[in-house]
């Protein structure tokens, strides 16, 4: 099964709710690129990417004019594929943005594996080690004032979910405090995570983290810029809290550097910004070798079905408003029901895209 042509579409899907807001972002958009692989016997498998509303051009010329033209003609196999495609682009940078490029057509060898024996992506994977995986509720909501804030998690826990994170980075530590207290009178005894997105510096976060303390936080997401390896492993000396981790991480090198310095206690690898399904397994072993759990970045139709096949899988992240389901991206959308996310039976990975409503939304 060879490939005959790679083609992709780009497209800017307007949330379905109010814009989302942390430390540094306002996003009102997702940036999609859908890619189809073509094979000689016909099948079609899809792979995407995304962004948060910026660089998607950028993306879909790295796959339109290097990636796509050099895969043409190549037998269907994602693993040296994968590591042939990065070894063609990496000059321009090991992680990131060609990363992120070369998701798409990752994904789409993967679901093209699953559709040519006619089983879902998670019997390619090897099955499954679970048949749901437990989902959280994640806001991008620190522009929310506090009644919205606690409505928002309120209606979280009506619709099932059974653990829950929320921003911080209010200027003052003492009005995040008040925050996560409301959020924690309604959560209870279930988890709730907090999510500094890279806002502070190590003398701040020791300070905020030891004072979210007597609220149990799951973890604390992200406290110092991703680059900060050294930063994280000695922050993590300083507090008791747990250090989630992975977001803005783009490759098992620095995955490897986290763990071997002791810099967090939670691997959230983005399975697009990663580049795949490919180096996601890799990642994923890499954190199983030093026992620390999987609980990775957005896009729960794909992750999910990945996280159900892996031992180490903890929890899968639901953006609300971010999911393809909630981006009104899919023509069958994924449900997560009590809480959980079930993979679906379908052959590949079972995720259809809306080509009418993306046409409609279609950056050129």
């Amino acid at each position: 099964m060879k490939i005959v042509s790679v083609e992709s579409q780009l497209a800017s899907l307007p949330l379905q709710c109010e814009p989302w807001g942390d430390s540094f972002h306002r996003v009102t958009h997702i940036e999609i690129i859908v890619t189809d692989v073509k094979t000689d016997t016909g099948l079609v498998g899809t792979g995407f990417s995304h962004t948060s509303g910026v660089g998607g051009l950028t993306l879909k010329s790295l796959i339109d004019r290097d990636l796509g033209p050099f895969v043409i003609g190549r037998e269907v196999a994602p693993r040296p594929l994968w590591h042939e495609c990065w070894n063609h682009v990496r000059d321009l940078g090991a992680g990131g943005f060609t990363t992120t490029a070369l998701a798409a057509i990752d994904i789409a060898l993967w679901d093209l594996l699953a559709k040519e024996v006619k089983k879902p992506l998670t019997t390619i994977l090897g099955g499954k080690c679970r048949e749901r995986v437990l989902t959280y509720a994640s806001g991008i909501n620190l522009n929310k004032p506090i009644p919205e804030l606690v409505g928002q998690v309120k209606g979280w826990k009506k619709d099932g979910y059974k653990a829950f994170k929320v921003k911080v980075g209010k200027p003052e530590i003492d009005e995040d405090v008040e925050r996560l207290t409301k959020v924690r009178e309604v959560a209870g005894r279930l988890p709730m995570m907090v999510d500094a997105n890279q806002g502070w510096n190590i003398g701040h976060a020791a300070r905020a983290i030891n004072a979210y303390q007597h609220l149990s936080p799951h973890w604390i997401e992200e406290p110092l810029l991703a680059d900060d390896i050294d930063g994280h492993a000695k922050l993590r000396q300083l507090v008791t809290s747990p250090i989630a981790i992975g977001e803005n991480v783009y490759t098992i090198q620095q995955f490897n550097q986290y763990l071997t310095r002791g810099g967090c206690d939670f691997i959230q690898a983005d399975i697009v910004r990663v580049g795949g399904i490919t180096p996601y397994l890799d990642i994923a072993g890499l954190a199983r070798a030093w026992n620390v759990p999987l609980a990775p970045h957005f896009m729960m139709e794909l992750t999910g079905q990945v996280l159900c096949c892996l031992p180490n899988a903890h929890i899968l992240e639901n953006i609300d408003g971010g999911s393809l389901t909630d981006l009104r991206a899919l023509t069958k959308p994924f449900k997560i029901v009590d809480g959980h996310f079930t993979p679906p039976d379908a052959p590949g990975h079972g995720i259809e895209f809306d080509r009418a409503y993306l046409k409609q939304h279609q950056v050129v």
